[in-house]
């Protein structure tokens, strides 16, 4: 669905997510810059941090902007908010 947002205009893309520990903090740190630079747009994800059921949010929220450059990114362990320019 990114795809038909960038061909529609959109500036930003927007996630929620839990990404866990393992796997989860390679994945996310992967697939969010790679939809900014292939897309060229800013994305903004927003993941869980600590327990939530059976899985262990790894935290990292963050964002992107056009082409994959980090502008800010959440700490792996205590909830915040972490905010940029995006326009």
């Amino acid at each position: 669905m990114v795809s038909r947002g960038a061909a529609d205009g959109c500036e930003v893309h927007l996630a929620s997510s839990l990404y866990g520990t393992g796997g989860g903090v390679g994945e996310l740190a992967t697939v969010y810059p790679g939809i900014a630079k292939d897309f060229d747009m800013h994305v903004v994800v927003a993941n869980h941090v600590g327990p939530a059921g059976a899985w262990i949010g790894c935290g990292r929220s963050a964002l992107w902007a056009p082409g994959g450059t980090s502008l800010a990114e959440a700490d792996t362990d205590r909830p915040m908010v972490v905010t940029a320019e995006v326009g």
